[in-house]
């Protein structure tokens, strides 16, 4: 009978609301650590401060929820390249002991405590050196702010240092609410032991378990990691394949590494080195493009994905840029390429720059196994929303070129046609770091003031907004066209509108709306904008029109 390994013993840095610790450093002026702040990732509260937790907010909420219980939410924007620039100085302060550190997110990184525990003088001299130094890199950001206040905005810092990787991560988590780091005693027995209280849920977070699998086991009544360690392997290998080996592990505490690792050929690392150095990232991130697409195809081919990988850059002056990534669902090239752009981003953009351009760029996976997916449903079968699309925009993308499929970013301005850009999907998570980001349209009143736009329309926002505006006409009662003066006055109120030979009547309008822009230059431009409301054969419509040098156009259609 052979026994499961012992996984070896590690610490874990982890705070639990990292980004909000970013957005305070990076806009101090903006964010306070008082205020009830939120990040909202995919439409839900990815993490909230303190005070915003008091007033009622969690994680998971809407917008809507989470405004309702606290009408002045403060919302902080997603944004994972400031999270990951902003948490390199910390992985430098910690890489002053240890120099070996997994970082998994920004906001957390892992580390192996054999040797540093012995240097410190133990497992708990350690976590409280841990503390420090992390502490020491976060006031490298900016030495006016008071830290303590920031660090608790951000939920704190917790250290756990455990056997294993979950157990470590479950017990930094549980430090940085309860303020104090946590060690738990080594051995077998006192891993499952710290482990059985947890919820399964935790395994989403912390081992990349799909969503629908522990709403399974919850639904079997295995509610606790400590009812799935009481039940034998062989019945929930029965029931719920390979995969029910992995639990058993990750919930005895015996080992959370996937029993199908296997290791990496030696002649996998991938390097692309510059003749000419390098300066901007945007053509650094083209050319580690390729070497991910290559280790992604290589993958791919033969059933394996990359867990752990190390990214490596030198300037011309001698200087580096190392660092450890993991990843416990895997990363495909797209997720190796974001954490590429990530760390030469923090390294680049940051305090501490090369004084160089770059002349290296290495990738070496150093951790592999086998992609044999999970067993989600009832009878089995492989259930990946989230990949079944993405595979089918690659396959439309295929047919209509990389241009063919586009999605709307959010960019601001006076005219609904300028509000918002198309930006091809084909480039999103490759040219990113070049300007092409998914953003949003702020929700926040507090970013009033930096997305102002005088003269922008009010909301609602029209649902169909036309590329090219349509020409109509619009004019009074008799008959002629109305006009509107340098001084705003209307000619006449509106009673017809023309649109395609058609006459309508105008049963409501409102108006006008001047606009100027660019008086400046050759590009002015000075509209008035009405809102009407015509009858059609099926109902009424209301739309948006402008009079433009005495033309009348449709620019816009409300719901």
């Amino acid at each position: 009978m052979s026994f499961p390994r012992q996984p070896p013993r590690c610490a874990v840095l982890h705070s639990p609301a990292w980004p909000l610790i970013a957005a305070i450093v990076h806009n101090p002026q903006i964010y306070a650590p008082s205020q009830p702040l939120a990040v909202f990732d995919a439409q839900r509260v990815s993490c909230c401060s303190p005070a915003a937790w008091g007033e009622g907010v969690r994680l998971g909420q809407r917008l809507r929820q989470a405004q309702g219980a606290c009408p002045h939410l403060v919302v902080v924007p997603h944004d994972p390249q400031r999270d990951a620039r902003l948490f390199e100085p910390v992985v430098r302060s910690v890489g002053t002991l240890v120099p070996l550190i997994d970082v998994a997110t920004p906001g957390s990184l892992l580390l192996a405590t054999r040797g540093p525990s012995r240097y410190v003088g133990g497992d708990d001299a350690l976590a409280i050196r841990l503390i420090a130094l992390a502490t020491t890199g976060v006031n490298t950001l900016s030495e006016s702010l008071d830290i303590e206040a920031v660090l608790s905005a951000g939920g704190g810092m917790g250290v756990g240092i455990a056997d294993g990787r979950i157990a470590a991560t479950l017990a930094a988590r549980s430090a940085a609410h309860r303020g104090t780091p946590i060690v738990v005693p080594g051995g077998a027995s006192a891993t499952a032991e710290f482990l059985a209280p947890y919820a399964v849920k935790v395994l989403v977070s912390v081992a990349g378990c799909p969503p629908q699998l522990i709403d399974l086991l919850e639904r079997l009544g295995l509610r606790q990691l400590g009812d799935i360690a009481a039940l034998s392997p062989t019945h929930l290998v029965d029931r719920f394949g390979s995969i029910g080996l992995v639990l058993h592990r990750l919930a005895s505490g015996t080992d959370d590494t996937p029993p199908a690792t296997v290791p990496p050929p030696v002649d996998l690392s991938i390097t692309r080195v510059f003749d000419d150095p390098i300066w901007q990232l945007d053509m650094l991130i083209f050319a580690a493009k390729s070497l991910t697409d290559e280790l992604g195809t290589y993958f791919h081919e033969r059933g394996q994905i990359c867990t752990r990988m190390r990214i490596e850059a030198d300037s011309e002056h001698g200087e580096t840029s190392h660092r450890v990534w993991y990843r416990s669902q895997g990363m495909h090239s797209s997720t190796m390429l974001d954490r590429v752009r990530w760390q030469l981003d923090g390294w680049i953009n940051g305090t501490d720059p090369p004084s160089a351009g770059i002349t290296m760029l290495r990738i070496t996976p150093t951790e592999i196994r086998s992609d044999a997916g999970t067993q989600e449903g009832f009878w089995g079968g492989r259930s990946q929303a989230d990949e079944t699309a993405a595979r089918a925009i690659t396959r439309v993308i295929g047919f209509l070129g990389p241009q063919g499929v586009t999605v709307a970013s959010w960019n601001g301005g006076r005219d609904p046609r300028q509000v918002y850009d198309m930006i091809p999907v084909a480039d999103l998570g490759s040219t990113a770091a070049a300007g092409e980001q998914l953003l949003l349209r702020p929700q926040d009143d507090s970013l009033a003031d930096l997305n102002l736009w005088p003269g922008s329309l009010p909301d609602p926002a029209p649902a169909v907004v036309f590329h090219e505006a349509l020409s109509v006409a619009v004019i009074d009662r008799r008959g002629h066209s109305v006009s509107v003066s340098g001084r705003g006055l209307v000619s006449a109120p509106p009673a017809t509108l023309t649109l395609k030979g058609a006459n309508h009547e105008v049963v409501a309008w409102a108006g006008p709306w001047p606009v100027e822009e660019r008086w400046w230059d050759e590009r002015s431009r000075r509209v008035a904008r009405f809102q009407l409301v015509v009858q059609v054969p099926d109902g009424q419509r209301a739309y948006l029109v402008e009079v433009f040098a005495g033309n009348w156009w449709l620019t816009a259609e409300y719901a």
